[in-house]
């Protein structure tokens, strides 16, 4: 992103070439995210699993197989604790987006803006002058297409893509907007901070490359 590069603490040398002290920004494993995220479905393959190593132990009387059904059916039973009592950072970052949607539909500018990195890009900065200016009716997200977490040794980065609706009013004129949105935050001291913002047409992500970046280039983005 434009301003959140700069917060990125990765440094380069006269020639532009990266630092050897650099740490390479790694996306968390999409296995491991999905199946903390879903105690159900590791549950039901753990079932499925042990049930048909126990099947097959009664139809054949293989030794092997009951104690590996037993081995199954118990470290189902402890992935299923496990997951149910991790939060991982989809997970927060989730609840994140939602919480600050409902802070912003009750008109609570304070809690938002504490939210706000101190050298967040310019259309943060703007937004947290703008807010106490601003009524909002309706705050909500449509839908959450991609949350996206990369680490450094510095701390973390995420970008989260969704589609919003709001309704607010502004100088006395009412109006409501459907958007496509792209934020992203840096984690800092434990803290999820908003570094950068972009907003589009609601139908953006329906858009392939092509499309997205004549939609740009029209815009002027």
């Amino acid at each position: 992103m434009r301003e959140a590069c700069h917060l990125d603490t990765v440094g380069r040398d006269s020639d532009g070439a990266r630092r050897s002290d650099e740490i390479q920004l790694t996306r968390e494993p999409k296995m491991l995210e999905m199946l903390l995220e879903s105690p159900v479905t590791i549950g039901a393959i753990g079932a499925i699993v042990a049930i048909a190593t126990f099947y097959a132990w009664m139809q054949t009387g293989i030794k092997q197989l009951l104690p590996t059904s037993i081995a199954v059916a118990a470290a189902t039973i402890m992935l299923v604790i496990l997951s149910l009592m991790i939060d991982t950072d989809q997970e927060i970052l989730r609840r994140y987006v939602y919480e600050t949607a409902s802070e912003l539909e009750a008109n609570q500018y304070q809690k938002v803006i504490a939210k706000i990195h101190p050298r967040a890009a310019d259309s943060l900065q703007d937004a947290r002058n703008r807010l106490p200016d601003i009524q909002f009716t309706a705050a909500r997200i449509k839908t959450i297409h991609e949350i996206s977490v990369t680490r450094h040794r510095t701390g973390s980065h995420a970008t989260i893509t969704m589609n919003v609706y709001i309704e607010a009013s502004y100088n006395a004129q009412q109006g409501q907007a459907p958007r496509w949105v792209q934020l992203t935050l840096e984690q800092t001291d434990g803290r999820w901070l908003m570094v950068d913002f972009q907003q589009r047409e609601p139908h953006y992500q329906l858009l392939n490359q092509e499309g997205q970046a004549r939609l740009n280039r029209f815009n002027g983005w």
